[in-house]
């Protein structure tokens, strides 16, 4: 069996999620972990038995048996790390968003064009067992016309990060591009493009934080589709995570949480309320898998880097409309403000 060589490059936490997910497949082969703080990247090259680690990229770039690279540092670092890693001629999944500003992602995205590599974007949303099984079943038309639909993602706030680089709203964009760019992208992949976008929020726990910590943001799909999305980082700390979706359509509706986990219900008129569940492996396996394969057999990856710049562009225009107190419409004139 011919393996895939991996390496991962930033060992905080979605980074060993990942790692166990790599170290599970029977056809790769792990390389390197890369992390600014060498301790970081030897535990992590430890634990899961990593051949080298580093604590800069310089070695990933010269190593020819290494054909795919699993980006997962600050947001802020993204552009410069994938582009080099581009270059070089790696194939790179880079974490969500895909970038703070558009101009980067574009940037990223010709760069994966020009060399030629596989770019995608870790939405895990578009894996993840609940939300897969209602994208199913609205495309297939179960529940009519989509009308109306809410999402939200409760969360304290992430203070464990790599110097609390979540409270710079210049490095990691707040709790609407960071988190409930999850909700964006499914939405997005669901109902299509975005017609235009308002939204409320701020900073509200953290003195000196600059990024914001809630925000609600409204939603109008160039479908007709309307959307809610809410995101949270102000929840207290007792608070466990929690997501939440329901779509209402005109023949019926679909509604999930994450304190039942693996099982949507359906509502459809004049019938009793339907459990749909299946099992299935691990999102971030999932996710990862379709990167790996795509790379084996060249394929279209199944988030490309287009997708991720789109749904970024999105999370771009609730955060312009938190700060000008308007409605924004997509295409976007500006820019992230930051």
């Amino acid at each position: 069996m011919n393996k895939l060589g991996v390496a991962l490059v930033g060992c905080g936490f979605i980074g060993n999620v990942h790692l166990q997910q790599w170290k599970s497949m029977e056809d790769v082969d792990l390389k390197v972990c890369v992390d600014i703080e060498e301790e970081r990247a030897k535990e992590l090259s430890q634990k899961y038995k990593v051949q080298k680690y580093y604590t800069d990229i310089e070695g990933i770039l010269k190593d020819n048996s290494i054909d795919l690279v699993d980006v997962c540092t600050p947001t802020y670092t993204h552009r410069e790390i994938v582009e080099r890693l581009l270059e070089s001629g790696k194939n790179v999944i880079v974490e969500k968003p895909i970038s703070l500003k558009l101009r980067d992602a574009k940037a990223m995205v010709e760069k994966a064009k020009k060399s030629g590599r596989k770019l995608m974007v870790a939405h895990v949303l578009r894996f993840w067992n609940e939300y897969t099984i209602a994208h199913e079943l609205i495309k297939e038309g179960k529940i009519g016309t989509p009308i109306f639909t809410r999402a939200h993602r409760l969360s304290t706030f992430p203070s464990w990060v790599w110097r609390n680089w979540h409270d710079f709203i210049d490095k990691g964009g707040g709790v609407l591009i960071d988190m409930s760019i999850h909700d964006l992208d499914f939405l997005r992949w669901t109902f299509g493009e975005v017609q235009e976008v308002f939204a409320r929020g701020g900073t509200f726990l953290r003195e000196g934080a600059t990024s914001h910590d809630f925000t609600d943001v409204f939603i109008k799909f160039k479908s007709g589709t309307f959307a809610y999305v809410e995101g949270s980082w102000i929840m207290p700390n007792s608070f466990p995570f929690s997501t939440e979706l329901e779509v209402i359509g005109s023949g019926g509706s679909i509604s999930f949480t994450s304190n039942m986990p693996n099982e949507v219900v359906l509502y459809l008129k004049d019938k009793s309320a339907q459990k749909i569940s299946r099992k299935t492996e691990d999102p971030y396996l999932l996710e990862l898998k379709a990167f790996k394969d795509a790379v084996k057999n060249d394929k279209e990856v199944p988030v490309p880097g287009e997708e991720g710049l789109k749904t970024l562009e999105v999370a771009i225009a609730g955060l312009l409309s938190v700060i000008k107190g308007k409605l924004i419409r997509l295409p976007l004139e500006d820019d992230f403000p930051f």
